[in-house]
């Protein structure tokens, strides 16, 4: 680690969380498993192999626990799948950004900008969660990871919605400018922004540089209602139907018509004819591959995917901060 003071963007998603910075962006899958100190001797398997597609977790020691982290987690130890808002402020969040932060190998010292589900903005409790978030992520940061220590002093946290994010990384290019047509999108014309996430579906417009609150919505039937519909018994974690659906071993053929109707009949509750004016239609996250054919089929030549839907919010969070304070 360097002692350079940097800013690195934070996606604190129920599928992934990402961190975006001068160094380009990392993805650690959101798996958390409590009883993280256990241990298990490799001559109780006798000769039986590590199959092929197993991951090994990173082990998270704090002052307030150990957890597992990222892929294999869910079988190392008790999974952790609280799907609340409030789990976006307590100690599982911390311990996956904990996890990713080694992962990018962040500096000493950093300011964050952290991209929150839109849902935590709705209502009179919204300036609360963000409080609790800034709260929760300045100051001094000491963890362990595979016994390893790690420190972070973080100086100053900035918070914003995971839509706003999209926004960014879709009106500004990598040096945070934004390019003579996009200020004339952003300021003339309607665009929607919509994120297809592990926990919820997200959804915002700006029209002629204004956010449009009446088209703003968090909707909890992400990708783990997918999951859900697969997953009658509760046989098995979310993470591990979620890990089999990455691998590309999971067969979602009969459910993925029924998620896709729903992700559907959300856009149109919440967006209505509206999409008619809209002159893009930016989507992001993982659900945008389960569905794109569908979703091209609706906004047609309006609809943008970025390269990377997973990055995206994390790498536009970044893209702000290079817009507000400039490269360094």
């Amino acid at each position: 680690m360097s002692d350079k003071l940097d800013f690195l963007a934070v996606d604190a998603g129920y599928g992934n969380t990402r961190v975006y910075g001068a160094k380009g962006g990392v993805v650690l899958p959101s798996l958390v498993a409590t009883n993280g100190a256990k241990t298990v001797s490799k001559w109780a398997a006798g000769d039986l192999k590590r199959a092929r597609h197993a991951a090994k977790p990173r082990l998270v020691q704090t002052d307030y626990g150990a957890y597992y982290v990222g892929p294999g987690a869910h079988e190392a130890g008790n999974p952790v799948e609280n799907l609340d808002l409030d789990r976006m402020t307590g100690p599982e969040m911390k311990a996956l950004l904990y996890g990713v932060l080694s992962q990018y190998a962040a500096p000493r010292h950093a300011n964050l900008i952290l991209a929150l589900p839109i849902a935590m903005a709705l209502g009179e409790e919204g300036d609360v969660a963000k409080e609790q978030a800034k709260a929760m992520l300045s100051g001094d940061h000491v963890w362990w990871i595979d016994d390893k220590k790690q420190t972070l002093t973080v100086d100053e946290v900035v918070v914003t919605s995971q839509p706003a994010g999209a926004m960014f990384d879709f009106l500004l290019n990598a040096k945070g400018e934004m390019p003579p047509d996009k200020k004339i999108l952003r300021r003339t014309k309607s665009f929607g922004l919509l994120s297809l996430g592990f926990n919820t579906i997200e959804m915002m417009v700006v029209e002629e540089g204004r956010l449009i609150e009446k088209h703003v919505a968090g909707e909890n039937k992400g990708v783990h209602y997918l999951l859900d519909l697969l997953n009658p018994d509760q046989a098995y974690s979310l993470g591990e139907l979620d890990s089999q659906l990455r691998a590309g071993r999971l067969d979602v053929s009969t459910a993925l018509p029924r998620w896709q109707r729903e992700v559907m009949g959300q856009i149109e509750k919440h967006w209505g004819k509206a999409v008619q004016r809209f002159a893009a239609v930016f989507v992001v996250g993982g659900g945008t591959f389960l569905i794109r054919d569908a979703l091209l089929a609706k906004f047609k030549d309006k609809l943008v995917i970025p390269d990377d839907p997973i990055l995206s919010i994390a790498r536009g969070c970044y893209k702000y901060t290079l817009f507000k304070y400039g490269a360094d």
